[in-house]
């Protein structure tokens, strides 16, 4: 799905404006912005994020820290305020010295070998439903650390609201951009509401490979110039009967085709506005409400069975906030509006690097990201890592590779709900006016689009003359520094699953077949989201003092410090970003039914693979020890039920999830 940045890039032949539309309000959302400041939800705008507060303030000794969760009205621009679930970070039990709290958390910035200690405050309010749906906890998502700290229904019980709290204690040991996020209990919505901050841990390498003068002979753009991006999208509720039916008719899509209007006019399955806060709002267990949501209100979107519908946010933001639209599209783009003065850009100067640290906390949106000028040239993104730290060389993404097509343009970059990127782009020396990142609609169903506008995500404004010396796309990355330094490759298989017998011995359920089954299990005409066509039965009935007490038929085991292979094939019509706890895997080959087998020409490790319809991943795992919670040495922390499902949030509720059980 990718090549070596010296292949070169695809052409553009994308489409063209929506010519028509539906009549809606919405779109005055996604367009309108404001002065940089006045939006930000953490006060320092949406192209800087704020840093967790450490009890010792000393990078040496790890991070401690205390992580509250809590309810707050925050501004995402363009004059909307939303009453979203936000973090913040305090480095005092007595929860003093705080950051504010706001949309993301407080990012983690770390070394390899750190150890990290939170203490997760639960102050939300209790909502007052059965089963209680406030309940929450903190999953680190890609962090393979031990099973007791991993955040999940098998891992710890629920956090309670107003004042619950539990310890996490871990060390990590690969680099790579992580985030965090609760897995209990209603989290889906508590994700869609605000609760999500980044992780980033830093390669050894990285230090090196700036050079002594990072215009000149770094491969890695400064510090200076390099930003994280927390992607998100977010519904808010206008007041009473005023929510829109879809978006504003005036917004581009990248198909260039209307045909969705007859179809997704308000239809239940796009969740929109009025669907969600006026005509059908559920409450946090997904039951359904008798009453309105109020103006600013952010509406839940998980229903309570193994069914239902499910769509993207009606705002996508940058960092928590909206950075103002632009008129046009990628491909004739206007000026910035309709507020231009007051959008949200960050200066840059023709000839430099930029760096781009991004993370998808979308339940549901892929992010399909797109940087042109204001001559709508495209100015490719390249990618030098990601979720595992950097790759031994630099990649260009997208196009056809090996006759596989990703449905998305070379020198784009696609980040599926979860999805991280590690990519740089080298700004024109001629460059002027304003440059814009764009994300698109990506066509994740076979059927059809999610028919979600195309929007800016990040403006860059050219000033001043340019730099001395241009930054130059990077080549070797890890390679610089010759093969001790390759990214590690996994290529001797040394262990299996457990065979049927030795897990009924064990008095566990599961299979030990290696090809995971991602299913739509069609049970009186509904379509269930299930592993093996075995739906996992989720938490809306409660039970969640112990966990989650059974054994699926799709479950696998396996023995810990082993090597093993796995497949996952899509047997559905869409795709579905398939995550793996408490391992990170290496793909070897991604192959279409009927169709193409793509090789991965360079080794990464994962630990989120996003899988189209009718195809199978091949890759490997091993299956790491690591040491238990408050323990300095040792595997046994590596045991334990570690989850896997596919990480479009409402898919995993409805039951497309199973377990891995390392013995």
């Amino acid at each position: 799905m990718a090549k070596d940045v010296s292949d070169g890039f695809a052409k553009n032949v994308m489409g063209s404006h929506w010519a028509t539309g539906l009549a809606g309000v919405l779109g005055l959302m996604l367009c309108v912005s404001g002065n940089e400041l006045a939006q930000a939800t953490t006060g320092i705008g949406p192209y800087v994020v704020p840093q967790v507060k450490d009890a010792d303030n000393n990078p040496n000794n790890g991070v401690e820290t205390w992580i509250v969760a809590e309810e707050t009205t925050v501004d995402i621009g363009g004059g909307v305020k939303a009453d979203a679930m936000t973090f913040k970070s305090c480095s005092d039990p007595q929860l003093k010295d705080c950051t504010k709290p706001g949309i993301p958390g407080p990012e983690f910035r770390l070394k390899v070998n750190d150890r990290v200690i939170v203490h997760f405050v639960n102050n939300l309010k209790k909502s007052g439903l059965t089963p209680e749906a406030n309940v929450s906890g903190i999953h680190w998502h890609g962090i393979e650390l031990n099973n007791a700290s991993d955040g999940t229904e098998l891992t710890q019980p629920a956090v309670d609201p107003t004042g619950g709290s539990f310890t996490y204690d871990f060390t990590v040991t690969r680099p790579g951009i992580f985030w965090y996020h609760p897995h209990h209990h209603s989290s889906t919505n508590q994700v869609a509401k605000g609760l999500y901050g980044s992780i980033i841990i830093e390669d050894p390498y990285e230090g090196q490979l700036r050079g002594s003068n990072p215009l000149v002979d770094g491969v890695i753009p400064s510090v200076a110039h390099t930003k994280t991006l927390v992607l998100s999208d977010i519904t808010v509720c206008g007041k009473p009967g005023t929510n829109p039916a879809t978006f504003d008719s005036n917004l581009p899509h990248v198909s260039g085709i209307q045909s969705w209007q007859i179809n997704y006019q308000n239809h239940i399955l796009t969740q929109s506005p009025r669907i969600l806060c006026d005509t059908y709002p559920l409450d946090a267990n997904g039951v359904y409400l008798k009453q309105q949501y109020r103006k600013g209100d952010v509406p839940n979107i998980q229903s309570p069975s193994l069914t239902g519908s499910m769509s993207e946010g009606f705002t996508v933001l940058t960092n928590g906030v909206n950075v103002g639209g632009r008129a046009g599209n990628p491909h004739v783009p206007g000026p910035l509006g309709p507020l231009a003065s007051g959008a949200s850009t960050l200066d840059v100067q023709g000839g430099q690097g930029l760096r781009l640290q991004i993370i998808n906390s979308s339940p549901v949106r892929y992010m399909r990201l797109r940087l042109t000028d204001s001559n709508a040239v495209q100015i490719p993104l390249v990618r030098i890592g990601g979720q595992g730290g950097l790759l031994d060389n630099a990649v260009v993404e997208g196009g056809s590779p090996g006759g596989l097509d990703t449905k998305y343009e070379s020198g784009e970059i696609l980040l599926p709900p979860a999805g991280r990127a590690d990519v740089v782009a080298a700004i024109p020396r001629g460059a002027s006016g304003v440059l814009t990142l764009w994300t698109e609609d990506f066509q994740r169903v076979a059927a059809t689009w999610s028919w979600t506008p195309t929007v800016p995500v990040m403006h860059l404004k050219v000033t001043d003359s340019p730099v001395a010396n241009s930054y130059v796309i990077p080549q070797g990355l890890r390679a610089n520094f010759g093969n001790q330094a390759r990214v590690p490759v996994l290529n001797s298989v040394t262990g299996d699953l457990f065979t049927a017998p030795e897990i009924e011995a064990a008095g566990e359920n599961g299979s030990p077949n290696k090809d995971i089954q991602l299913t739509f299990f069609t049970n009186l005409g509904a379509f269930e989201a299930s592993i093996d066509g075995v739906p996992m039965p989720r938490d809306f009935d409660g039970g969640m003092a112990s966990g989650n007490p059974f054994y699926l038929e799709s479950a696998r085991h396996a023995i810990i410090s082993n090597v093993i292979e796995l497949k996952v094939t899509n047997t559905t019509g869409a795709h579905h970003p398939f995550h793996l706890h408490g391992f990170s895997f290496q793909p070897k080959s991604l192959t279409l039914t009927g169709g193409p087998s793509y090789n991965f020409p360079y080794n990464e490790f994962l630990d989120i693979l996003d899988v189209p319809a009718s195809s199978t991943l091949t890759f490997l795992v091993s299956l790491d020890g690591r040491p238990m919670k408050g323990e300095l040495s040792g595997l046994n922390g590596g045991l334990g039920r570690w989850l896997f499902h596919c990480h479009i949030l409402p898919h995993a509720t409805f039951g497309m999830m199973s377990e891995l059980h390392v013995h």
